[in-house]
């Protein structure tokens, strides 16, 4: 009898350890259709191990994720915080064919949420988009609380898609043995970023958190409750961090894991607010997140957690690569080749990287530089002149790396928006202000001063001589044209000149009197000094000889300014100067006596 109360003894000891209710969570966020590895195109192998210094891409996803099934199929769930579309030119396709939400779904991704650039196209082309996905087969359930759809016109594909469950507020399931309950939602500045969204609005992301972790809790009865959250944190200047997860975590107890996103932001540890679990994994697929817990006593305990580098140590999926491979032809043929230009064939190289801006370190970028150069390049070639260029850091995505460049590089780089033609990307626009407007710009661009965050503002065609001891709005003291002109800045002249930026920024130009409470009084107008009504009559034509408007873009600028450069080492190649390895401001300081 003994014997036999003591093997039930070990038996209920087994089946208590044994019932820890472990689960695994592979996540990812801000994946930005980086298909292919991060890195020069041509030197993406992944294939084949241990030959490339390429990070990232879909391929090597797979076999992650995979290998991760093999050992706990029943115990894992493989999440994304959104943002995984928009940063690559395959996303140029992806209103056709739906192609990245498919793969998505045949690598193994559960849940995924939606982040800003998801709506980068608009709201109805973001339902085309998944509408075009589901025509493939099944795809990642998506997961958006915080969508308020509107009764006027412009929001309805995707309306649809949430009354018929494609996009769900919430769901609840289970997993080896517990009751799961997820949403998902966008955060304040990730709202402020989406501009092509309307009529469609976003409701508050404290209020809806609060609203389903109460639903979750007290009527779906769930043991964990995870949040897709695309709002982010960042680091603090005391190792630790600060930001809107954490400030949600605290206003709203109840949620035991974040899946956090929008930031970009590495961090390699998780971080715990109260009960909450807070984790991201930085961007671009360079890591993807493992958190692994169990559930007991009404308590998440995190047995493991860290970052899988995804580097060329993991060999990629071939069947994965092959349809990867596949939609690149089709790039080719439907995007770049009518252009005159191959994903794959180089269009001119560097010896050193070129780098963009970098917020945790708070310095601008060369590439800023390059691409404003770029632009000014390409609309005094192809579009009648400009007297100055704008560029924010929040349109520049990428770095170029050391090597052969090509079209998809360069793409990369500025690879937002989309106009009115059949090409992506923002349309470059131009309109006309006057030296003291254009001071204004400059003042601001002085005040809000923030090396490497998005609305960093770079400069070609002027350098600005500024008194850093001047009064609030009251530091400019000079603008000299890239010809050698003084603007005259003063009230009372009326000479106008010519500034281009893309639709984007545009849209922020034309509305700073209203933005900046008055402060900022810039008209946009056109060369006869008439207020310009609507914005998008700006648009510069860069084919004249074509009917209608062919719109520039940026990453075409690009591509156009590097070819134009010389081929220094005689291998064919255009090579990027060496003037573009360090950031040059072009704001100047100087001391008044």
């Amino acid at each position: 009898m003994k014997r036999i109360l003591s093997i039930l003894l070990m038996l209920s000891v087994f089946i208590t350890l044994g019932w820890s209710q472990r689960l695994v969570i592979l996540h990812t966020n801000d994946m930005h259709s980086k298909l292919t590895g991060f890195g020069p195109e041509l030197a993406y192998t992944p294939l084949t191990i241990n030959d490339d210094k390429t990070v990232g891409g879909f391929a090597r996803l797979a076999t992650i994720i995979k290998q991760e099934k093999a050992k706990n199929q029943d115990k894992l769930l493989v999440l994304d915080a959104g943002d995984f579309l928009m940063g690559t030119i395959f996303q140029a396709l992806e209103p056709e064919t739906g192609f990245e939400l498919d793969l998505m779904k045949k690598i193994g991704y559960d849940f995924v949420t939606l982040g800003n650039h998801e709506f980068d196209f608009g709201t109805q082309t973001l339902g085309d988009i998944i509408n075009s996905a589901l025509k493939n087969g099944p795809i990642p359930q998506i997961i958006a609380s915080s969508l308020e759809f509107s009764p006027l016109p412009g929001d309805d594909k995707l309306e649809a898609l949430f009354k018929d469950g494609v996009i769900k507020p919430y769901v609840v399931f289970e997993k080896n043995g517990l009751k799961i309950g997820i949403f998902g939602l966008l955060g304040y500045n990730a709202v402020d970023d989406i501009r092509f969204a309307a009529p469609l609005e976003f409701e508050d992301m404290v209020k809806v958190a609060k609203k389903y972790v109460k639903i979750l809790r007290k009527q779906e009865h769930v043991d964990i409750i995870i949040l897709l959250s695309h709002s982010g944190f960042y680091p603090d200047d005391k190792g630790g961090y600060y930001g809107e997860d954490l400030d949600l975590a605290k206003k709203v107890k109840d949620i035991d894991i974040i899946i956090s996103g929008h930031t970009h932001v590495m961090a390699p540890q998780y971080i715990r607010v109260g009960k909450t679990i807070i984790v991201q994994t930085g961007a671009y697929l360079h890591n993807v997140g493992r958190l692994e817990f169990d559930y007991k006593d009404g308590k998440v305990n995190v047995i493991d957690y860290h970052l899988i580098h995804v580097d060329d140590k993991i060999p990629g999926d071939k069947q994965v690569y092959d349809l990867i491979l596949a939609q690149k032809k089709r790039v080719d043929k439907e995007i770049l080749s009518p252009l005159g230009l191959e994903y794959s064939t180089p269009v001119g190289e560097t010896s050193f990287d070129i780098r963009r801006g970098d917020q945790i370190k708070h310095i601008a970028g060369a590439m800023g530089n390059l691409a404003s150069d770029a632009v000014k390049y390409y609309v005094d070639r192809f579009a009648g002149g400009v007297d100055v260029i704008v560029t924010a850091e929040g349109v520049i995505r990428e770095n170029i790396l050391t090597g052969p460049i090509t079209p998809a590089d360069a793409f990369r780089v500025m690879s937002l928006g989309f106009g009115q033609n059949d090409y992506i990307g923002y349309p470059l626009m131009r309109i006309y202000m006057t030296g003291h407007e254009l001071k204004q710009l400059m003042e601001l661009a002085i005040f809000s001063n923030e090396p490497g965050t998005d609305k960093y503002l770079y400069f070609a065609g002027a350098t600005v001589y500024y008194n850093p001891k001047g009064g609030f709005f009251n530091k400019v003291r000079r603008i000299v044209l890239s010809n050698g002109t003084e603007v005259d800045i003063s009230r009372k002249s009326n000479k106008l000149y010519s500034v281009v930026t893309d639709s984007y920024i545009m849209s922020f130009i034309g509305n700073l009197k209203k933005m900046s409470y008055g402060m900022v009084k810039i008209v946009p107008k056109d060369s006869k000094g008439q207020p310009v009504a609507d914005l998008m009559s700006t648009r510069l034509d860069f084919d004249q000889s074509k009917p209608g408007i062919q719109e520039g873009k940026e990453w075409l600028a690009l591509i156009s300014y590097i070819k134009s450069f010389k081929d220094t080492d005689g291998d064919g190649l255009p090579e990027v100067p060496g003037k573009y390895a360090k950031f040059h401001d072009n704001f100047i300081p100087i001391s008044e006596k």
